[in-house]
């Protein structure tokens, strides 16, 4: 069977389709309602994009099922049983289903198994779960949500489960440990790559502001702390902890993985820092055709036009990571900052990437 390890060039897409939340997590800033159903054509155009896509050999990987959780969405049961996206599934080699497992029912996840089991049979499937940093080592917690997970695919016969991933939004004062006064962010990178509770998982912290408005300069600032902050943390923690930290998201990509989003009739693309940082923002939205050469252009074209920009940039215009950045859509987020100050890790750990990237 095909595997991410051995896939060169592929396409991620997520479709933003479920509505409404029962759960408040630390940071989220995901739309609980709007997330409007593809029209047939939009269907269809995704359909032929897809497709386009696996003729152009770009392996299409990761189906995405959110933005909030489906269990408890209040359309859960159009998605459990829609055939569009039954058909579309079946494009990809696995599809990700965004799910919380807070659900005190137990015979709940007896009912989404089974219907899950429908949806996706045959294929793979992995979950997504919103994860609060303070339960890193809440044995207790990780194992009731252990349970849940085994509970849902013990109900799920003809699908295969490949990995679960822990989301951790990235709010500074929640990692933050207050009876020893220090902040928890860099042992906290650590414990998410190596850690016998997390045995089983893939744990990230993501950085939640792109889905607020970035062009309110509350929210710019919040974004430039937040990341700032995290870079610092991650380049102390890999230069402490070594290979116990990965940084294969600071890897160059040069046009080989596209993440796709579709929301309320529209496409973006997923730009990258530290990880996948979703954005509405209209310097990611897809403004050509709906096939492989229209997306293309518009991933050619913002990589020139931030490759002219960093060139004017006296922090960016020297430095060897310019490519790396202006392909993961980096100096466009500057740009919405309104900085030029480099915000990525990739800098200070050139040394290692370029080895591990060779």
């Amino acid at each position: 069977m095909m595997n991410e390890d051995n896939v060169k060039k592929l396409i991620d897409f997520t479709l933003e389709v479920t509505n409404g939340c029962q759960f408040s997590c630390t940071g989220c800033t995901v739309d609980m309602e709007g997330n409007s159903w593809p029209t047939d054509s939009d269907w269809n155009k995704i359909s032929y994009l897809i497709d386009d896509f696996d003729k152009n050999e770009f392996r299409p990987m990761n189906l995405q099922i959110g933005p909030t959780d489906l269990m408890t969405s209040i359309n859960r049961d159009q998605i459990l049983t829609s055939v569009k996206i039954k058909n579309l599934a079946t494009k990809f080699l696995k599809t990700a289903i965004n799910c919380a497992f807070l659900d005190p029912k137990l015979e709940n996840y007896v009912d989404f198994g089974k219907k899950l089991n429908w949806l996706l049979k045959g294929g793979l499937v992995k979950f997504v779960i919103p994860f609060e940093a303070y339960h890193i080592d809440n044995e207790g917690y990780v194992n009731k949500i252990k349970e849940r997970i085994q509970l849902t695919l013990d109900n799920m016969p003809d699908v295969t489960h490949t990995k679960t991933y822990l989301i951790i939004n990235y709010e500074t004062s929640s990692i933050y440990d207050r009876e020893f006064n220090k902040n928890l962010t860099e042992e906290l990178i650590v414990k998410t790559h190596h850690s016998p509770l997390m045995e089983g998982f893939d744990c990230g912290l993501v950085l939640p502001h792109g889905r607020t408005n970035l062009r309110l300069e509350m929210n710019r600032l919040s974004f430039f702390n937040a990341t700032m902050k995290l870079k610092d943390y991650m380049v102390s923690a890999r230069q402490k902890y070594k290979d116990k930290v990965d940084v294969y998201d600071l890897l160059p990509q040069e046009g080989k993985d596209f993440d796709v989003v579709y929301k309320a009739g529209k496409l973006y693309m997923t730009p990258f820092v530290m990880d996948a940082f979703l954005s509405f923002e209209d310097e990611f939205l897809v403004k050509k055709e709906w096939t492989f050469d229209g997306l293309y252009e518009d991933y050619l074209e913002g990589f020139l036009s931030q490759t002219e920009w960093a060139l004017t940039n006296p922090v960016c215009k020297n430095c060897q990571m310019l490519p790396i950045c202006a392909e993961r859509g980096v100096h466009s987020l500057m740009q919405i900052m309104e900085t030029t100050e480099c915000i990525s890790p990739a800098k200070e750990l050139e040394h290692e990437m370029f080895w591990k990237s060779g």
